[in-house]
């Protein structure tokens, strides 16, 4: 299953040459990779990319008072 998270380069004055793409460098602003891929993994790992952190959920705001999940009992 396919680990995506967006990298971009350690350095944004550096160039690299995409690996994937023919005569195109990977761009400054980042994009989405494949952290399962051997090639991304090498690239992370060396320092040549740089993952951005996942930015955490917004807290859901919590229910007032103990009303969360609780019905009226019938009588």
């Amino acid at each position: 299953m396919a680990n995506l998270v967006h990298a971009r380069l350690a350095d944004a004055s550096h160039r690299m040459p995409h690996p994937f793409r023919q005569n195109t460098d990977f761009p400054a602003e980042g994009q989405t990779i494949d952290m399962e891929d051997p090639v991304w993994m090498h690239l992370v790992n060396d320092g040549s990319l740089v993952v951005d952190p996942i930015e955490a959920p917004a807290a859901q705001p919590v229910p007032a008072h103990g009303s969360a999940g609780k019905r009226k009992e019938k009588n």
